[in-house]
């Protein structure tokens, strides 16, 4: 009996022994790779990338980062690391994205790729843009990022395709207003409609539907000037009774 107890003692022993040797992935990873160059590391992390294959690239794209955080091209890495979550269209997968592309950005200034940093940023939002009737927190974050980037590098190869996607932007923030608007005019709130409508004109001229908006503003601006006709009226009808009144009493 105590034989096959030590028996049991020693088998455990060794099998504990052979867990505790063994490496997690990312060790295994790291051993793989370490007495390969950089640049060889980045090219089969690309060409994993090419494929779509992001989950393999990522592991790859993220050890040059964490072994060149300073070299230039530890920092493409980094923004490849990025990309990988971008390609992705769940909330989850952008947002981790959108946050990877923001500290890019913040973290290297002088970074040449800072400009396609900014660029991908704002695509992180319209990506899932919302409708113009819906909460626009995020489409303004996008412009907010697309103009960051034209501001700074106006010259930038991505500026064409950032204007473009200002105007979109736009596009969807001036439809939002117009959306209002018509509310407003549906039941007949003439100052916020006109409100509004002056707003759409004043920051969004390149709508497209431009000439409604003018004929609503018009209309609004009939409706409300005659409202404001017939409340004189009223006062002043009001005023020639309650004269009228007191002179009886008297």
């Amino acid at each position: 009996m105590r034989r096959w107890f030590f028996a049991g003692v020693i088998l455990t022993l060794l099998l504990g022994a052979a867990g505790c040797s063994s490496t997690s992935p990312e060790d295994q990873l790291i051993s793989k790779l370490q007495n390969t160059d950089k640049q060889t590391v980045f090219n089969k992390a690309e060409a994993l990338y090419q494929k779509g294959k992001y989950t393999e690239a990522r592991k790859l794209f993220s050890f040059l980062y964490d072994t060149f955080p300073n070299d230039p091209l530890g920092h493409k890495a980094a923004l490849r690391v990025a990309d990988t979550y971008y390609q992705h269209k769940d909330v989850g997968n952008l947002t981790e994205a959108r946050l990877r592309y923001r500290d890019f950005a913040n973290r290297f200034p002088n970074d040449p790729d800072r400009d396609y940093a900014l660029l991908m940023l704002g695509n992180t939002y319209t990506k899932r843009m919302l409708s113009p009737d819906r909460d626009l927190a995020q489409t303004r974050d996008a412009l907010k990022a697309y103009q960051q980037l034209l501001n700074l590098y106006p010259h930038s190869k991505y500026a064409s395709e950032a204007r473009q996607k200002v105007a979109e932007v736009k596009k969807v923030l001036a439809q939002h207003e117009w959306r209002v608007a018509v509310f407003y005019a549906r039941n007949k709130v003439w100052l916020a409609t006109i409100w509004r409508l002056q707003y759409l004109k004043e920051h969004y001229p390149q709508y497209p539907q431009m000439k409604q908006v003018d004929q609503l503003l018009t209309e609004a601006k009939k409706a409300r000037a005659e409202l404001r006709k017939r409340d004189r009226e009223r006062y002043e009808e009001y005023l020639k009774k309650h004269k009228k009144k007191n002179r009886k009493e008297k």
